[in-house]
């Protein structure tokens, strides 16, 4: 057990020393990877975000089916409900009622249609239909057209679909660009860690010749590109950590509508803080492993 201790701690110190000896280019990697994380964690709030105002345009997203005038005895309705529930795409159906309807219309369009409560109602009976793939929304509709006693079916039109494929595009283009900036990170510290290698290769020559193992040569290194990604991941956490509330707090926790309501801070701060700092020492230590296995195995 003290053999293990002292041996970390004899890393740790040869981590440092490295770091010591070439501050200058390790402050250039950590900078290039703090710019890195930083724009590594925007782009995961961004994309989180997406995914949950995608959920939430989906749980509000459904067909409108409106009923022919004649549909009012309870066999009929049912007959209909079923067919619509034979679908492949529908996932549930919920009834509306014509009174419903109407307040429905007077949500939305305000109280002058209030004169037609009662027997002066003119609408008809309705289904508010709920898919499980949203981009077959228009065929399903289509399809919930054709049944007979079904006098129309609305769902918001291409504007609905447009925003569904918008919302899938900026999560691709965001996670494509997280994706572009762990490759940089990993070659910045992979190019930081061979440099320093190579300014070290006598030492690494002396262990060798006093029977000092690969583990043994490679370990220090690899602990010096795990600190470079923890001193990387630093400030963008800081920066998410405060600037997010901020931001949270500023546009009272929404875009635009209730739709896009934004995620409460203490539910995604810790998220996707841990996320960069887990992603900060994956990188830092895969690229170290990555150059010093590739230099020893050239020395060999």
């Amino acid at each position: 057990m003290k053999e293990k201790l002292n041996l970390a701690l004899y890393e740790l110190k040869y981590a440092f020393i490295g770091i010591k000896r070439h501050l200058l280019l390790c402050l250039s990697a950590i900078s290039a990877i703090t710019i890195s994380l930083f724009l590594m964690a925007a782009f995961l709030v961004v994309g989180i975000h997406v995914d949950h105002f995608a959920m939430n345009v989906q749980s509000d997203l459904s067909i409108h089916v409106i009923l022919d005038q004649d549909i009012v005895e309870d066999d009929q309705i049912d007959a209909i409900e079923n067919q619509i529930l034979e679908l492949s795409n529908v996932d549930s159906v919920e009834f509306s009622d014509k009174e419903n309807e109407l307040e429905l219309m007077i949500d939305e369009k305000g109280d002058a249609f209030s004169i037609y409560k009662g027997e002066e109602n003119p609408l008809s009976n309705a289904f508010f239909v709920y898919v499980q793939d949203e981009k077959q929304i228009q065929d399903t509709s289509e399809q919930i057209e054709q049944i007979e006693g079904v006098s129309s079916s609305a769902y918001g039109g291409s504007s609905v679909t447009q925003l569904i494929n918008l919302l899938d595009m900026v999560r691709k283009v965001g996670y494509g660009v997280i994706l572009l900036l762990l490759i940089l990170s990993i070659y910045l510290i992979f190019n930081t860690i061979r440099t320093t290698i190579f300014s070290r290769h006598e030492e690494i020559i002396i262990m060798r010749q006093v029977g000092g193992t690969n583990a043994f040569i490679k370990r220090p290194f690899e602990v010096q590109g795990v600190l470079i990604g923890l001193f990387g991941s630093l400030l963008p956490v800081a920066a998410l950590y405060f600037g997010y509330a901020k931001l949270y707090e500023v546009l009272e926790g929404q875009l635009f509508s209730n739709l896009f309501s934004l995620i409460k801070p203490n539910q995604i701060v810790w998220q996707v803080g841990l996320i960069i700092t887990l992603i900060g020492l994956l990188i830092g230590g895969f690229a170290s492993f990555w150059a010093v296995t590739k230099y020893l195995k050239v020395k060999r």
